[in-house]
């Protein structure tokens, strides 16, 4: 990367990238120059069915967690979650709930600790079809669509980023943020992604140097960017 100080470039959506930029400046003691440009929008769809009928709830993602909170459906559940932010979120709404992994390939191995039947909420864009992995594996499960992942054009403010001459660097948490991030044509800034998975990282088509953190986690990504600076 260049001389120039790096500016960051935030994408996911609005609370989740500020929540990040703050993580970052606290490391750093220090303000951070950052665009927040989020590509996708999170709206909540459907409903949540009756939640007796199952033993465990299964969610990777904050937002199934804070839907089901919004229906005061947590509190006193099991729930078996992939990431321990995602745990600790789901505990301060009342749940039984515990982390089984970093990523959903370490959430599976362990799933001999689900019992059955599970209910996985989720959003409508998902890269495995996790019902089907906990089937094989001998869990009973079925899933339930709670939000959508919309995806918005980047913001001109990320576009003057992307197309300037100055160097950014680009978290990248997701590989459908990724993938629509990555469409932007005419990228000519001096870029530095840094992807939370190899899957996330083989999303991205845009370009730049690609960094893969250590693990799949906030503090892993926070720690990579914070050496860009």
């Amino acid at each position: 990367m260049d001389d120039a100080s790096p500016t960051l470039l935030l994408t996911r959506p609005d609370a989740q990238s500020r929540a990040f930029l703050a993580e970052c400046e606290g490391v750093l003691e220090r303000r951070v120059p950052a665009v927040v440009a989020p590509v996708i929008r999170i709206v909540e769809v459907g409903n949540i069915p009756d939640l007796d009928q199952f033993a465990t709830i299964a969610v990777t993602s904050s937002h199934a967690v804070r839907r089901l909170a919004d229906e005061g459906a947590l509190r006193g559940r099991r729930v078996a979650c992939v990431g321990e932010m995602t745990a600790r979120l789901a505990r301060e709404f009342g749940a039984e709930a515990v982390s089984l992994g970093a990523d959903v390939s370490s959430f599976l191995e362990r799933s001999e600790a689900i019992i059955g039947p599970c209910l996985y909420v989720r959003g409508r864009h998902v890269r495995l079809d996790l019902v089907a992995a906990l089937e094989e594996r001998g869990v009973m499960s079925e899933d339930v669509i709670v939000y959508d992942q919309i995806a918005q054009p980047l913001s001109r403010a990320g576009e003057a980023l992307l197309f300037g001459a100055s160097p950014v660097v680009a978290p990248l948490f997701s590989a459908r943020t990724a993938e629509l991030l990555g469409k932007t044509l005419g990228i000519r800034a001096p870029l530095t992604v840094i992807a939370i998975s190899e899957t996330v990282a083989s999303a991205w088509i845009g370009g730049g140097d690609v960094r893969i953190v250590t693990e799949p986690s906030s503090a892993a990504m926070c720690a990579a960017v914070v050496r860009c600076f």
